[in-house]
């Protein structure tokens, strides 16, 4: 229990402390939970940091003053971890640093780093914090093992100061036998490209004339570059990094010998007598001393773009890469034959421990650029087999294009990005096997649920990212920013930490505290997989998906877990069966349950729709905002979970089982967690059980799916069908435990045949009533319009059943006589582009009969306006219709999901006539294939204008959604259809 220094009987009740995950997310507004933990407890091995967090609220203001610490004691004979070992930092929600002056974005100068935000980010180097009342403040307690300390139980304290007295919260440091390395010893490359004395190509002088460098400290800390100041600041910044475990950072060896009066130009005709290496060994030295083992040269390209262009690519390239170009040539011959020697000179090579590598050319995707890199690549190759040079050559890689056999022999190690890392990897795993190091890359482009380091994503997925990389043998990490103040947020992608101008330093972030525990945890995976490898693999595929690392738990003490599961074993610890997972990510199997959904029998009461998620079970989530709305499934079992989608605009549930007392749970998170078990039951006596979730708050809840855990013994019934065959008709991507399949009917199609196969071979089913044997074809000839086939299939235990529906549109037909949208009057939107791109990707692009063009919502408003939003049609005579069918590509990103479809009167109101109408999609990239969606109206007479209020899209991905085609039809409904 948290003990407490006596305080003023009228603040007492008032001041509440727990103990939180160090990954989870406490809001401003988190209230004390039940059954909260009261004291820090940590596992961890020696040279380690893991951390926890102390959480206070009152409903009075309060100062925080401060937090001390007593030494950390293993009892009488035993080690001490000595108090100066602990740490604390208060965890803030804005940062009130601002882009600075800069000539890359200049339109951003005053923007803050990290406006005020209901999500945690930056952490502060105060000493104290003021807290409102009624306010929830974090502080972030970290504890570091030093190496060889011994194995034990180590107990203490913090006490945490405030003007409402003093609370002590016990401290409990579980030290193991095993080790984090030093870094000069990590197995892990953490590549941070770091803006010091200029970021990218700014400062790069050619025969006298450029740019000036962009200097961090000259213009975020007030240093004059090069100063003894600035060193002392670089110095700081190399000691900081590697506290958090970057161990390699690139070089501007153009501007250090600028610096020094060399003019780069000047390689083109030898190699400077007056070269003047000062600058540039300071700088190196600097974070060699801090332990950095790995840099990186600048990336050519800037450089060659001063080269003649007769000796830039040209389609001929393609062909065949030039024998020579002279002055290129020249350039790279004198300008890497110095950087090597000198190197050398300075015992800077690999048997000294340190590893060079050369950029060419950032992401290289056109021929053009593939070309050129492949040439300079080629000549590197020949200048270190000439001079001993051990310069590596690495680029990022976004699109595989240097798996081209022209460029493959040139690399020496990869860096793709993680989505093309996981398409290409079979690639990339045998140039490793080869004897070519493998990293990957991650930025912008890799948005949530990939691993990531956004503040838009859970914080353990900066943790996580550690995790699948070592169990893909992935040796080092890219990020292209660590501080690029200058260009602003991009939601995190551009900088992990932020300024500190006062004490020249920088501050933490809690995704750089989640990316430093993923990098130790990193270390001791791999050095649980030198020693038990089927156990480290086991531990990793638990956390998250051998499959698609796009799934994850999201639970963050469950990782914890295993983290503590993990330091035992290395350490050589009895550990026992592996500890089961309390938030199952998608898909992912556990003994002895099974996932249930609405074809399952769950009951439904008040008002509920459908919405489509990637990441939920079968692809969508019951929702409903209406207050006491309930969802009800009576089970055979010993336990049950509750699945939902966990988001802003949630609010909390109360759960029941068996007409118990409601447990109340909170849904509201800010950022959205897809597949999120919220409340687990275990261990009821065997037999039927019911479980009941109410929507009390009257916002949205969305219920992905139950979980039912079966007694010891209990078989389950299956009534799935195992495959369904369907000929005639295009493609169905068939999942037996989906209900409902929508298919567009070709024009000259005059009979489909359908093969039901049942999973239960004892099991029997029907086709539209007919009794049909599994494994059978079934024919049935298909009328223009609207028609099903409806199939039930029902397992060995006769009463277990499951329905399939085929709904058959035929007849729709994107012609300007048949699709009655394409003979509109007007059409509008509320997210329309202004402009060109109104022109290019304006709404009339959605009814122009042309599956090239599309409607592409403005991204600006996307952005500032949240749906819903509208799309508009009006005729000029009145219209009969009944279906709409949308069509674009890779719906799963830009899809429109669920409609609201309003007709419009003469005097202007509107008259909603079909609620939450749901379009469902497959795709899951823009990857040229048109995919449809179609939708049931009520049949609408009369109708001169139309609006469809666009409840959910798949927006995310792009900031944007898009209808490549709106097609409305007029299809004769012909009810279930004869078979034979």
């Amino acid at each position: 229990m948290l003990a407490a220094v006596p305080m003023t009987a009228a603040a007492t009740p008032t001041l509440q402390a727990w103990v939180e995950d160090s990954s989870r997310t406490v809001y401003r507004t988190s209230t004390l939970p039940d059954g909260a933990d009261t004291k820090i407890t940590i596992t961890s091995a020696r040279n380690e940091y893991e951390s926890a967090q102390v959480v206070l609220r009152s409903n009075t203001a309060l100062t925080i003053s401060g937090v001390t610490f007593s030494d950390l004691s293993a009892g009488r004979g035993g080690g001490m971890i000595k108090s100066d070992q602990l740490r604390y930092r208060f965890v803030a929600y804005e940062d009130t640093s601002t882009v600075q002056p800069n000539p890359f974005f200049p339109d951003r100068v005053g923007n803050q780093l990290y406006p005020k935000s209901a999500v945690p980010d930056p952490i502060s180097n105060e000493t104290s914090v003021r807290v409102q009342a009624n306010e929830t403040q974090p502080i972030l307690i970290t504890s570091h093992v030093p190496t060889g300390t011994r194995p034990g139980a180590y107990h203490g304290k913090a006490m945490i100061n405030t003007s409402l007295g003093q609370r002590i919260v016990p401290i409990r440091v579980d030290v193991g036998s095993a080790t984090v390395p030093e870094l000069e010893d990590a197995s892990f490359v953490n590549y941070h490209w770091a803006m010091t004395n200029g970021f990218t190509w700014d400062g790069l002088k050619w025969q006298g004339e450029g740019s000036e460098p962009y200097d961090v400290g000259k213009y975020y800390y007030g240093v004059e570059t090069y100063s003894d100041d600035w060193f002392a600041l670089m110095d700081e910044f190399a000691a900081r990094m590697a506290e958090y475990r970057t161990n390699m950072t690139w070089v501007r060896t153009d501007l250090l010998l600028q610096a020094t009066g060399t003019d780069l130009s000047e390689f083109t005709s030898g190699i400077p007598d007056d070269l003047d290496w000062s600058l540039f060994d300071r700088y190196v030295q600097t974070f060699k001393d801090r332990g950095f083992t790995s840099f990186a040269n600048q990336h050519l390209i800037h450089l060659l773009n001063k080269m003649p262009a007769n000796e830039k690519p040209t389609a001929d390239w393609n062909t065949k890469l030039p024998d020579e170009l002279p002055v290129t040539d020249r350039f790279l011959r004198n300008y890497l034959t110095a950087l090597s020697e000198h190197l050398a000179a300075k015992g800077w090579t690999e048997a000294g421990g340190v590893t060079w590598y050369q950029h060419i050319l950032d992401e290289p995707i056109t021929d053009d650029s593939r070309n050129w890199w492949t040439y300079v690549a080629r000549e590197i190759k020949q200048l270190n087999a000439d001079n001993g040079g051990e310069l590596r050559i690495m680029d990022a890689d976004p699109e595989s294009t240097l798996l081209d056999d022209r460029s493959k022999p040139y690399v020496d190690t990869w860096a793709p990005m993680t989505p093309t890392f996981e398409e290409h990897k079979a690639d990339y795993q045998a140039e490793q096997a080869a004897g070519r190091d493998l990293w990957v890359y991650t930025c912008e482009v890799n948005t949530p649920p990939w691993l990531n380091r956004f503040w838009t994503q859970p914080t353990l997925t900066g943790r996580l990212l550690y995790w699948n990389l070592q169990r893909q043998g992935v040796q080092g990490h890219l990020h292209w920013a660590w501080n690029a103040w200058y260009v602003g947020p991009w939601s995190g992608d551009s900088y992990i930490v932020y300024p500190d101008r006062e004490r020249r330093t920088f501050k933490s972030t809690v995704r750089l505290e989640a990316q430093r525990d993923g990098i130790e945890d990193y270390e001791l995976l791999a050095q649980l997989t030198k020693t038990r490898p089927e156990l480290a693999r086991q531990l990793v595929d638990v956390a998250l998906s051998p499959d698609d690392p796009r799934r994850y738990t999201l639970d963050p003490s469950y990782l914890s877990t295993l983290h503590d599961y993990l330091v035992r074993a290395v350490s050589g610890e009895e550990v026992g069966p592996i500890p089961e997972p309390t938030s199952p990510y998608l898909d992912q199997e556990v003994p002895r349950t099974i996932l249930v959904d609405d074809g399952d029998g769950i009951e439904y009461s008040g008002s509920w729709g459908t919405e489509q998620r990637q990441y939920a079970y079968l692809g969508e989530v019951r929702t409903t905002t209406a207050a006491q709305a309930a969802a009800t499934h009576t089970f055979e079992g010993t336990g049950a979970d509750v699945v939902v989608e966990k988001s802003p605009t949630a609010g909390r549930i109360g759960v029941s089982v068996d007409g118990g007392a409601p447990q109340l749970v909170e849904l509201y998170e800010a950022i959205r967690q897809d597949h999120v078990t919220v409340f687990r039951v275990r261990d009821l006596p065997a037999g039927k059980h019911t479980v009941r979730i109410v929507n009390l708050d009257g916002k949205a809840l969305r219920l992905d799916a139950i979980r039912v855990q079966f007694a010891p013994g209990q078989e389950p019934s299956d009534p799935t069908l195992s495959t369904l065959d369907v000929t005639g008709v295009p493609k169905i991507d068939f999942d037996g435990r989906i209900g409902d399949y929508r298919v567009l009917v070709p024009a000259d199609t005059k009979i489909i045949s359908v093969t039901p196969t049942l999973a239960d071979p004892g099991g029997s089913l029907t086709v539209n009533g007919r009794p049909a044997a599994s494994g059978a074809t079934v024919s049935a000839t298909v009328p223009t319009g609207k028609s099903d086939l409806v199939i039930t299939s029902t397992a060995s235990d006769g009463k277990t059943t499951k329905t399939y529906r085929i709904r058959l549109l035929k007849g729709a037909v994107n012609t300007p006589e048949v699709n009655l949208a394409r003979g509109f009057s007007a059409i509008t939107a509320s997210a329309a582009r202004s402009g060109e791109g109104g022109v290019t990707y304006g709404p009339q692009r959605a009814v122009d009969g042309d599956y090239g063009s599309m409607f592409a919502a403005d991204q600006a408003y996307l952005q500032a306006n949240p749906l819903p939003h509208e799309i508009a049609l009006s005729w000029d005579a009145p219209q009969t219709l009944n279906t709409i069918v949308l069509a674009t590509r890779g719906g799963l990103a830009q899809g429109l999901t669920d409609v609201d479809v309003q007709v419009g009167a003469a005097d202007g109101s509107w008259t909603t006539v079909a609620e939450r109408v749901p379009f469902r999609w497959r795709r899951d990239d823009d990857d040229g294939v048109m995919e449809y969606a179609s939708g049931d109206l009520p049949e609408l007479t009369g109708v001169r204008k139309l609006r469809l209020k666009i409840n959910s899209a798949n927006w995310e991905r792009w900031t944007m959604y898009a209808v490549y085609e709106l097609e409305l039809y007029q299809l004769d409904e012909q009810g279930e259809l004869p078979v034979e």
